[in-house]
């Protein structure tokens, strides 16, 4: 036998994370219930009256949002009259019909997907790969829970600094201790959630009001302090006059793109391996930096010239780029930003891999990746 359905407004009695209690739609037919959430919450269960099905006076858009749940509550009904003549009596019959009230929140994780695909489509790997990696990790904190801004408050982002300076690094290599996040890493992994807030504000989607971050009382996101130490003229020289003959190609690869970099005063990985021969005339270098698209222009140096010139027999009609370096040559487009970014970060691990050998042969105990080629102009007295 079929039951009229009732179509009434109800509040959750328990807040969310935000402190806020969410109002939804609830549609009863034989006894099973179902709720269609609004999207709509209430600063205090104060401002709500059960036996009007009327938010309060005390509510500063009280007019507003009862005219909005008043038609709300009209739509239910409507399409619980119409299925019903139709001989559907389930209440989830009639949520799932009611497309335009169903739950519109933006959940954190949706947002944040939805960022990820934007970063993917303009070709940025190395950005699209480290936040999964941070973002996942944000997840694993809420243990599968999805959330919406207004649930990332001050205390769970305290809790979340808590959770991830327990966390240890990922080690490839078992044997060894696992190492503790450094504060830098914490950093990065707090970044990403305020960015995505700071998206989310912009956009309207959800309040300045409860953001976390900033001032007195909230989460201060501070850089720490760090020590940038590249190797001193003694270290380069000895790396400069390394006999690597006996050695894997691999290892002159790492060593000449560092002192590449270093003699182009501090040039990135990225612009090295995208070095074509092409960018360079009269004896200078002219190429567009990678990060700000900005033009630069420096005079080759006599020691850039002798490493250059070991390459300069791969310049032939099979290097269809016309690169300096082997390592994208075989790429089918240099335009496909994010196989071309892919590709560069494979190639700088692999690279990387290589420069602790390196520093060993000279006798150095420095960290001297690629990057490290920026910090050793950069302190040049």
């Amino acid at each position: 036998m079929f039951c009229m359905a009732t179509v009434r407004i109800y509040i959750r009695k328990r807040p969310s994370r935000d402190g806020k209690f969410p109002i939804s739609i609830c549609i009863t037919i034989n006894r099973k219930q179902v709720y269609i959430m609004t999207g709509q919450k209430l600063d205090s269960l104060d401002q709500w009256n059960e036996k009007a099905q009327r938010v309060n006076k005390s509510h500063p858009n009280a007019a507003r949002l009862n005219n909005f749940l008043l038609n709300e509550l009209a739509k239910a009904n409507d399409k619980a009259l119409e299925l019903e003549t139709k001989g559907e009596t389930s209440a989830k019959d009639v949520k799932t019909s009611l497309k335009p009230i169903e739950d519109t929140t933006v959940y954190f994780q949706d947002y944040a997907k939805n960022y990820l695909e934007e970063q993917r489509l303009c070709g940025n790997y190395d950005l699209y790969k480290n936040e999964t990696t941070h973002l996942k990790k944000f997840y694993d904190f809420l243990k599968g829970e999805k959330i919406e801004f207004e649930d990332i408050t001050v205390d769970l982002v305290q809790r979340y600094v808590i959770y991830l300076r327990m966390s240890k690094k990922f080690q490839f290599d078992k044997t060894k201790p696992s190492k503790p996040l450094s504060e830098r890493t914490i950093v990065n992994h707090l970044i990403i959630i305020r960015t995505l807030y700071n998206r989310a504000v912009s956009a309207n989607i959800v309040s300045q009001t409860g953001y976390p971050f900033g001032g007195k009382g909230k989460i201060s996101i501070k850089f720490p302090n760090s020590t940038k130490m590249g190797l001193e003229e003694s270290e380069i020289k000895k790396l400069e006059e390394l006999d690597l003959s006996e050695f894997s190609p691999m290892y002159d690869h790492a060593r000449n793109i560092w002192l590449i970099e270093f003699y182009f005063a501090g040039m990135r990985v990225t612009d090295c391996l995208l070095l074509k021969w092409t960018d360079f005339q009269s004896g200078r270098l002219y190429y567009r930096m990678s990060n700000n698209d900005e033009p630069g222009s420096v005079k080759v140096p006599n020691k850039a010239k002798a490493i250059l010139d070991k390459y300069k027999d791969q310049d032939t009609s099979e290097n269809k780029h016309r690169l300096v370096f082997p390592f994208l040559q075989n790429l089918e487009s240099l335009d496909d930003r994010y196989s071309v970014r892919k590709r560069i970060a494979y190639t700088n691990r692999r690279l990387n891999r290589m420069m602790p050998k390196l520093m060993e042969m000279i006798e150095s105990t420095k960290n001297a990746s690629q990057h490290k080629a920026r910090h050793s102009f950069a302190q040049r007295g």
